[in-house]
């Protein structure tokens, strides 16, 4: 690990989700600045990924991305560090405190059998990170650290892959194409995420039937529509045009809060406006009514791989990828960098399951009103636990 070797951290970010349709604890103030944190992270990250991916399906965790990236922090000091917190939305938290507030939420899942949470991390063999980074991976992000022999490339590829797809029920499999690790390589780290939930109130298949879903104004396709009637939290939101319904999966606090704009083609203003709104704001204006709400969803899967390297650069984190400060990852870290940052993820819909201050304001709605929510063209949905953190969001087009 000598100034002149070429080394490098490869990161790579994965998650998947497998869908199927079918009380909080009291919040403290540095509680409050992480909940920030990752609702600030998670739409910047998300509006980055959407403008590469304009006209497609989109599926991401953020959480999984900023818990890879995280554990990356934790070994970083002076100006990375200090840009790291900055992007990340950590600017004005300890990194104590950071990785006491990633723990808390690892460790309500630990033992889920619907939502899985999994980092792990490799160090090439003959290497040893530094005990007290060690320490915070094992004990705060359930990573142990494992030695691997990059210098074997392909024995290293099946090592990762293997662990892939065992932590995400081989929904992802080959994550790593051959030859793609880099002998050089010093640190692997892996953040993973699966979930598999049934809809509290499932839908009905046999209501399922093939219908118009509008990509625009002037373009629809046919797709199989899910429609039932469901009692569910419903809210219009004035300033966004748009109205959101949630649907909760069953045995958990986890749900899924679908936001449809108005107009065919809102989805684009939607997102725009949607940045400055943030997601616990939303989900606080959600209401139960009366009356059954009549549903129509479409059953789909959608899958998304990509690098986020030129994401994150352009979310002005670039020291990382350059001449970065990891001096608490290991003694002498040399030129060490990160290289690359895969991010992974898959979600399937059916009828068993699956930082601004703007003002959001609430339309009433009369409750003897009939209320249809009918999403048949392009809409934006987030996959979030009790405290609003984001698990996995997306948008749907129809194609």
């Amino acid at each position: 690990m000598g100034g002149k070797s070429k080394t490098f951290i490869q990161v790579f970010i994965l998650c998947t989700t497998l869908c199927y349709f079918a009380s909080s604890t009291p919040v403290t103030s540095e509680q409050q600045k992480f909940d920030n944190a990752l609702d600030y992270f998670g739409k910047n990250i998300f509006s980055e990924i959407s403008k590469t991916k304009n006209n497609s399906n989109i599926i991401v965790s953020p959480f999984s991305i900023q818990t890879c990236l995280a554990m990356t922090r934790m070994g970083a000091d002076g100006g990375t560090a200090d840009e790291m917190d900055k992007v990340l939305g950590f600017d004005n938290l300890s990194p104590e405190s950071v990785a006491q507030n990633f723990h808390s939420i690892l460790a309500k899942y630990e033992k889920s059998d619907i939502l899985k949470l999994a980092n792990k991390v490799y160090v090439a063999k003959g290497l040893e990170l530094l005990e007290e980074y060690n320490q915070v991976l094992s004990g705060k992000f359930f990573s142990s650290a494992d030695s691997l022999d990059f210098a074997d490339t392909d024995n290293s590829v099946k090592v990762v892959n293997d662990w892939v797809a065992n932590k995400t029920e081989n929904m992802i499999v080959d994550f790593m194409p051959p030859k793609s690790l880099s002998p050089d390589a010093v640190l692997v780290l892996l953040s993973a995420i699966y979930f598999q939930g049934q809809w509290k109130k499932p839908f009905n298949p046999a209501h399922t039937k093939e219908a118009e879903f509008f990509i625009d104004d002037n373009h629809s396709v046919q797709w199989p529509m899910m429609q039932g009637f469901k009692r569910a939290e419903y809210a219009r939101y004035k300033d966004l045009e748009a109205s959101a319904l949630r649907l909760p999966y069953k045995d958990s606090d986890i749900s899924m809060m679908i936001i449809l704009p108005n107009s065919r083609n809102g989805l684009s203003a939607l997102m725009e406006k949607l940045k400055n709104t943030q997601l616990k704001t939303l989900t606080q204006s959600l209401r139960f009514h009366g009356a059954s709400i009549d549903v129509l969803l479409p059953k789909f899967k959608a899958e998304l791989k990509l690098d986020l390297k030129e994401v994150l650069q352009k979310m002005n984190l670039n020291s990382i990828f350059s001449h970065p400060n990891f001096s608490k990852m290991f003694s002498n870290p040399g030129d060490l960098k990160v290289e690359k940052v895969i991010h992974q993820a898959v979600i399937e819909v059916d009828e068993v399951g699956t930082k601004a201050a703007a003002v959001t304001l609430l339309e009433a709605v009369t409750l003897s009103m009939p209320i249809e929510f009918k999403a048949n063209h392009p809409f934006y949905y987030v996959i979030m636990n009790s405290d609003a953190v984001p698990l996995f969001e997306g948008t749907f087009m129809g194609v």
